[in-house]
């Protein structure tokens, strides 16, 4: 006969063996029925007593206390807690505040905020903190569970186990200090357990720029497709206008008479209102694409990239572009945001001064323009024929 126990899923055991001791009913001089239930502050065991209601009938007595016994060890397999029913105690379930986030982001989506995009990412994170849990067979019902070393187990397994960069276990350290903040502001935890945990020293962003004969042959790809694809990705070579931000632009904001794009805050990634140079050699092409166009049209709506009533989906431009790097068999390293990149370089290499790059790129340090300034390989021509004496 197969040994029962091993055959028991390694969350079933934790449970049964960390989070609590099955109820038993106790028939002696007071008829109690008594378990045992981690306490969510200190993680220890804790005796919980409830007494079985007096009945004349000995026999219905019996009956109702096993059934009232049965249904404690139902609830405590289930993952239930006598401590969730505290009164006067902030013991918040993990799910319960994970909903409560969400919640919260949702409703600064709604007031502006913050963006979609940032929402998105959130839910994404918290989609991985809980899976987490499952894979490592940690189980979890209360928010004040969460301390440093579970945060710590948290950020190794990002890091290690899924085998992700410096980089993106530093943005999971983010995301877990801004969660773990939420539970402190609202009384679930005392102090933020992240504290003290440091941030990975991680190499300097890679950007991959095209090169022109690979800007050559996506500037000869993009003409040949029947939509306005070019167009869009035009606006961000010569703009430097950010993916998200695209599919949000009406073409009311657009000012053909004075060669500029308004973006007010609600679109901009910034929260500020903004307003971008049309560069003269990619207005007449921008003209062409707004020959038809209505004022309260998007700029580029679901309607193959053309202007159109309706808005253009999260995934259409990163779908569209991936169809691209096939047809042209790019790198995987030339994504979309290459475009913008490669607009900041040009700009900086054809003599643009960095203050005038950062404004159009939008950037909120000119530090960030710099990183796009390539650095030389041998001798600088500039600097070797500087007319300058002692």
């Amino acid at each position: 006969m197969p040994n029962s126990k091993k055959n028991l899923p390694a969350r079933n055991k934790s449970i049964a063996f960390i989070d609590y001791k099955p109820a038993e009913l106790r028939t002696n001089k007071d008829w109690v029925i008594v378990y045992y239930a981690k306490n969510p502050v200190n993680g220890k065991l804790e005796l919980q007593r409830l007494r079985v209601p007096v009945i004349s009938n000995k026999t219905e007595r019996l009956k109702h206390g096993k059934k009232i016994t049965l249904e404690i060890n139902n609830k405590l397999s289930a993952g239930w807690s006598p401590f969730l029913e505290e009164t006067g105690k902030n013991y918040k379930t993990f799910q319960d505040v994970i909903n409560a986030f969400l919640k919260q982001l949702k409703k600064q989506l709604k007031d502006n905020v913050i963006r979609e995009d940032t929402v998105r990412t959130y839910s994404s994170n918290l989609n991985l903190f809980q899976q987490f849990f499952i894979e490592k067979h940690i189980k979890i019902t209360f928010a004040i569970e969460i301390n440093k070393k579970i945060c710590v187990q948290y950020l190794d397994w990002v890091y290690v186990d899924r085998n992700n960069s410096p980089r993106t276990r530093n943005n999971h350290l983010n995301f877990i200090k801004l969660f773990c903040e939420f539970l402190v502001s609202r009384g679930v935890l005392s102090e933020n357990p992240t504290a003290g945990i440091q941030p990975m020293k991680s190499p300097p962003k890679k950007r991959h720029i095209l090169p022109v004969q690979i800007k050559n042959a996506v500037q000869e790809k993009l003409q040949a497709y029947d939509n306005s694809f070019y167009t869009l990705c035009m606006t961000t070579y010569f703009c430097l206008i950010r993916n998200t931000e695209l599919r949000k632009i009406k073409v009311s904001a657009v000012n053909l008479n004075d060669s500029s794009i308004f973006l007010s805050e609600e679109i901009s990634k910034n929260k500020k209102d903004e307003t971008i140079t049309i560069p003269s050699q990619f207005l007449p092409l921008l003209i062409k694409h707004l020959q038809k166009s209505k004022p309260n049209d998007y700029l580029f709506s679901s309607d193959n990239f053309k202007s159109g009533a309706v808005q253009m989906p999260v995934r259409k431009i990163a779908t569209a572009w991936e169809k691209l790097r096939q047809d042209l068999s790019l790198e995987s390293k030339y994504q979309f945001y290459s475009l913008k990149d490669t607009g900041i370089t040009d700009l900086l290499n054809s003599g643009i001064p960095a203050i005038k790059v950062r404004d159009q790129a939008r950037h909120y340090d000119i530090k960030i323009t710099e990183l796009y300034t390539p650095r030389n390989n041998g001798c600088d021509a500039t600097i070797k024929d500087a007319k300058v004496k002692f």
